[in-house]
């Protein structure tokens, strides 16, 4: 598996202050694990404490506080989920990564990730999901609970593979595209950019760069 800050298997190892940016359920989510594997948040990321879930008495700071810290002390994590639209998450991602930010790449304890596997900055493969061999994720990507990314794949930045879903193997997938809930993609099958494909729906040909596509089998519309 291809490392991009990790953390270390020793908690008590020295390591950057954890910020997360964001502070709703998938947030919260994330903070559990880093819990599990023994670390603790130094602070989040929000304009505002409206809606938040985190737990603890965390500061808080705003975007224009962060930009103002030394990068070097400070490593970020994208607590910006999505259920479609994953351009807040690829707009924050590229917004701090300009300021010289870098992101943890966070892999559950109950996950699977090939050894082969090139598993890239931000990304965050979540419990009892399984990416398999030689199977390429790029950066600021989210493999969510129980979704299965077969043997070969590709998939591009700021992804969200969804819960159960599953991508059989040689499947390519472009960037800033949402696979749903339950969704399964056969095998071979290649995903454009900036797509969405609903929860439970089976695809068994290609879509283009800009469609959703739901339904067993699925069928591809432009997205408005």
């Amino acid at each position: 598996m291809k490392l991009a800050n990790t953390l270390p298997k020793d908690p008590q190892l020295p390591m950057p202050n954890l910020l997360m940016v964001g502070g709703g359920g998938h947030a919260r989510v994330l903070q559990e694990l880093l819990t599990e594997a023994g670390h603790d948040l130094a602070g989040y990321v929000a304009p505002s404490d409206a809606g938040l879930l985190l737990e603890g008495a965390l500061q808080r700071y705003t975007d224009e506080q962060v930009l103002a810290l030394n990068p070097e002390e400070f490593l970020l994590i994208n607590g910006i989920g999505s259920s479609g639209d994953l351009s807040l998450r690829a707009s924050v991602f590229e917004k701090f990564k300009a300021g010289g930010f870098n992101f943890l790449q966070l892999v559950a304890r109950t996950a699977h990730v090939s050894d082969s596997a090139a598993v890239t900055e931000g990304v965050q493969v979540m419990h009892m999901a399984v990416v398999h061999t030689d199977a390429k994720i790029d950066d600021n990507t989210i493999v969510n609970t129980g979704a299965i990314v077969e043997h070969h794949n590709v998939i591009g930045a700021h992804c969200h593979i969804s819960i159960g879903a599953v991508l059989a193997g040689n499947v390519t997938v472009g960037d800033c595209t949402h696979i749903g809930a339950n969704a399964t993609v056969l095998q071979g099958v290649t995903i454009g950019s900036n797509c969405i494909i609903g929860s439970g729906a089976v695809v068994l040909n290609d879509v283009a760069d800009g469609h959703v596509a739901v339904g067993v089998p699925a069928v591809a519309k432009k997205r408005g």
